[in-house]
């Protein structure tokens, strides 16, 4: 939390934190909608500013879906790509785990991404 670095701040301050604060809140239904339709892209997780783990989102799901297309088209061929689609499919099961409990904990990681962002606002506050 943040309180202790809000006690210090002015009350002009405090109004330009709450000013800024309201233009960068996480929308809880975008996000929802983000994870629900484009989740294996990881467009969620870079809208709540998580990066690293959208990255890591995006490329199970593109790794994910390449290997099962890629290993199903080379198996209806006669070519044996069955691992391929293991693979796929392995990845994109842990990818669905992964979204699960992103739904699950939407409201927390919403709630991280603005604090984040108040923390970043009051360190830039308090050194001007």
């Amino acid at each position: 939390m943040n309180v202790d670095k809000k006690s210090q701040l002015t009350e002009k301050q405090l109004t330009i934190l709450d000013s800024e604060m309201q233009k960068r809140r996480k929308n809880p239904v975008v996000a929802y909608l983000l994870c629900i339709f484009l989740g294996s892209l990881g467009v969620h997780q870079f809208y709540l500013g998580n990066v690293k783990r959208g990255l890591l989102y995006l490329i199970m799901g593109i790794l994910g879906w390449m290997s099962m297309f890629a290993g199903g088209t080379s198996f209806l061929l006669g070519g044996g790509g069955g691992f391929g689609v293991i693979l796929g499919w392995l990845i994109i099961t842990v990818l669905g785990f992964f979204l699960l409990y992103d739904l699950f904990t939407m409201s927390r990681q919403i709630r991280d991404a603005e604090e984040r962002e108040e923390a970043k606002i009051i360190e830039q506050l308090q050194s001007m």
